[in-house]
């Protein structure tokens, strides 16, 4: 899995900004940059987990408060075939109400303390030393970074100005540098937006001809 290290090193690179005392990006820079990019790419390709609960006999309520807060319900898949049996999950109509942390069944039948599978999706976490995003899409995440970091520079060049040295009696003209960063940012934020499209595309495809 990439991590945030291995993440701002290659960001690094791609900036062609090595770590060091004329830097122009900081460590701090770079990380608020990628959170940024894996909050975005979060929202494109959330993180997909799936938790086994055991019902409660005779009630329609089924306990999720130890998924994480901001989980997003997918499924419920109840009740469960026998270990060993063969079979296929039941699929009945549910509700979730987050903020109890419960998932209500509301079709036909009522659990009897048998194990449902509940599928959930979240937002990517990431550190210094491990995340939850798929080694194959380290690049995406850097791509949207770069964009992130060159706007956040190109704040600082919003006050360049245009003006005539008059002891060289040359002209210096700052104004460009705004402009060219922020054309940086866009190009690549273009690309992110582009590759996450493209990625969110493939792998619902690959969903679907799992469920056939």
């Amino acid at each position: 899995m990439p991590t945030l290290a291995t993440l701002r090193a290659a960001l690094r690179l791609d900036l062609n900004d090595p770590a060091g005392a004329t830097a122009r990006w900081s460590d701090t820079d770079l990380d608020r940059a990628i959170t940024r990019a894996v909050a975005t790419y979060s929202e494109a390709l959330p993180h997909v987990q799936s938790t086994t609960v055991t019902t409660i006999s005779g009630s329609r309520v089924i306990p999720v408060t130890g998924l994480d807060a901001t989980a997003t319900i997918l499924s419920v898949a109840w009740p469960l075939p026998a270990a060993g049996a063969r079979g296929v999950p039941g699929r009945p109509p549910w509700r979730h109400d987050p903020e109890v942390g419960t998932v209500t069944v509301v079709g036909p039948g009522v659990p009897a303390g048998e194990t449902a599978r509940v599928e959930w999706s979240t937002a990517h976490v990431i550190s210094e030393t491990a995340s939850t995003i798929p080694e194959g899409d380290a690049a995406v995440i850097v791509t949207g970074a770069a964009g992130h970091a060159c706007m956040a520079w190109s704040t600082g060049t919003a006050d360049n100005f245009r003006y005539t040295d008059g002891e060289g009696a040359t002209t210096v003209d700052d104004t460009a540098a705004g402009p060219e960063w922020r054309a940086r940012a866009q190009a690549h934020l273009d690309r992110f937006d582009r590759d996450l499209k493209r990625l969110a595309t493939a792998r619902a495809r690959s969903t679907r001809a799992r469920v056939r």
